[in-house]
């Protein structure tokens, strides 16, 4: 096997994006960092941002290695960041691993990166600058994210204020509070844990995925009607157990239970130890950890 420093991953990966993005006819250009970028005259810049984990370390003799990197896709006026594009790495956090198991560059990883940064970034840009108003009309609130959570764009309201209709104002600011709701709230935090749970290597799938309504629903019902007796049980809890209703994938129905009877404050102990249990079930490698 050819051995590379993490600094060869890196460079690999940057040659990988660059070369897949066609970024050089589309006149970018590459920092001395590794980083992308393209001024415009109206002041804005486009910006592709990487962050190399201090951690990073291949041991070619144990066969081990963590190479990670962080990215964000960015439009600026100045200082201020206007429009921001993310990818959500199914472990939590903001880095990618880039290496596969035989410790070499994961293409096939990149190659998921290639179409969405070009959807969302790139060809908004191509939108953006055709007709902003319109380009925003998609996009003209907070947060925009993909149903599975694997991506996000943040838009702030200085761009919309600034490029956008008044219309699209007013519906920035209208989802703007929506998001402050109860029912927005968990529908985003549920979310968030349900992608993070389905792609996790210490979950045990078979098990969550064999649970059934009927024991899923005493679980919910019991942790609901106590946290109710000893006044727990709020806005948010409501609105996830509504969620919980109508979820139909047993997998996902059981980590919205695990959801709904986590941190069980101020309960007696007994559901203290029901929560350890259903999670110890859950979570494989934590009951290793703990024993």
């Amino acid at each position: 096997m050819e051995q590379k420093r993490p600094a060869d991953i890196f460079q690999e990966a940057l040659d990988y994006l660059w070369n897949g993005l066609g970024l050089e006819e589309k006149s970018w250009r590459r920092l001395k960092k590794g980083d992308f970028k393209k001024r415009m005259k109206n002041g804005l810049t486009y910006h592709i941002w990487f962050e190399r984990s201090r951690y990073n370390y291949i041991d070619y003799e144990i066969g081990h290695g963590n190479v990670e990197v962080g990215f964000t896709c960015i439009i600026k006026l100045g200082d201020d960041r206007l429009y921001s594009f993310q990818i959500n790495p199914t472990t939590g956090g903001s880095f990618f691993r880039m290496l596969t198991e035989n410790l070499q560059l994961d293409t096939e990883m990149l190659d998921t990166f290639l179409p969405l940064i070009k959807a969302h970034y790139l060809d908004f840009i191509d939108r953006f600058e055709a007709d902003p108003s319109e380009a925003l009309q998609s996009v003209c609130a907070p947060f925009t994210e993909a149903e599975n959570y694997s991506w996000f764009i943040h838009v702030r309201e200085q761009m919309v204020e600034r490029y956008g209709t008044a219309e699209q104002m007013a519906e920035y600011r209208r989802q703007t509070e929506l998001r402050g709701t109860p029912e927005q709230k968990v529908r985003h935090w549920m979310g968030k844990q349900i992608f993070y749970f389905s792609h996790g290597s210490d979950v045990n799938h078979a098990w969550a995925a064999s649970r059934t309504v009927e024991e899923l629903d005493v679980i919910v019902e019991r942790f609901m009607m106590a946290k109710k007796q000893y006044d727990t049980w709020n806005e948010e809890d409501e609105a996830g157990y509504q969620l919980y209703l109508q979820e139909q994938d047993m997998e996902k129905r059981t980590y919205r239970t695990w959801y709904l009877i986590a941190n069980p404050r101020n309960l007696p102990k007994e559901f203290v130890q029901q929560e350890l249990d259903f999670r110890f079930k859950l979570f494989l490698n934590e009951k290793r950890q703990k024993a």
